[in-house]
């Protein structure tokens, strides 16, 4: 894909196409137009929030990686290849922060299960007690309770 080409409305939700289509007051626009719209506008547009706008930028940013394979030809100079891969690793680097944030989501806090685990070691703290080294011994009444 060229950043020229028109953008591929059929590969977004119907939703995002109608705010695109708003957006450009009915045409279809370029991938580099859609491309020139900072991300902060395309997330207080209704009806486009996060997933989407990645759906977006995951398209003009492969028109851009079209555009980017046949312009690095061997008229580059060194300075501008090696300039080139530093763009493209710091980009890989930020890619890769992102996932490991999204990834990592913290040990999952329960209550529930924690109160549940506390209540049963203290139930077991209380009957298996021991008295003078002696593991004490329990009567049980009808109804589980210690008698």
């Amino acid at each position: 894909m060229r950043l020229d080409e028109p953008f591929p409305l059929e590969a977004v939700p119907s939703r995002v196409r109608d705010q695109l289509l708003l957006e450009f007051k009915g045409r279809c626009p370029s991938l580099r137009e859609v491309d020139q719209i900072p991300d902060k506008h395309w997330l207080a547009t209704p009806g486009i929030g996060p997933t989407s706008l990645e759906t977006i930028r995951s398209i003009t940013h492969a028109g851009q990686a079209h555009t980017v394979s046949h312009s690095a030809s061997p008229s580059l100079s060194d300075a501008e290849l090696l300039r080139h891969l530093e763009q493209l690793q710091a980009e890989l680097r930020s890619l890769e922060a992102e996932l490991k944030a999204r990834m990592f989501t913290g040990p999952r806090h329960n209550p529930n299960r924690q109160r549940r685990n506390r209540a049963m070691r203290d139930e077991a703290d209380h009957l298996g007690h021991r008295v003078d080294g002696a593991e004490a011994s329990h009567q049980w009444g009808s109804r589980g309770e210690v008698a």
